[in-house]
């Protein structure tokens, strides 16, 4: 029985001879088609990502950081956030606030 890790070694020096037996001028094409063989297959343990939500993500992503990149005054944003403490407090079934 071979060893895996001594097996994965031997693949890697493999891999890394045909490498270098490839005219350097190919690396490029030869990296490119290495990473698109590589989104092809199943990984282990690697999560499922749903590309549509990643692309929702990634809006509300951009979206607040276009907001914390405004040039805002701080005391308009303290103010928005007492106006919101306030809003969500009125007409509460609970006579606690949700914020003190």
């Amino acid at each position: 029985m071979v060893n895996s890790s001594k097996r994965s070694t031997t693949s890697l020096k493999l891999l890394i001879s045909e490498i270098e037996a490839t005219p350097r001028e190919y690396w490029t094409e030869l990296l490119e088609t290495l990473r698109q063989f590589r989104q092809t297959i199943p990984l282990k343990n690697s999560p499922i990502i749903n590309t549509e939500q990643a692309q929702k993500n990634q809006a509300a992503i951009d979206l607040l950081d276009s907001w914390l990149s405004e040039d805002e005054d701080a005391s308009e944003h303290q103010q928005t956030w007492d106006y919101l403490k306030k809003a969500m407090d009125e007409d509460r079934l609970s006579d606690r606030p949700l914020f003190s």
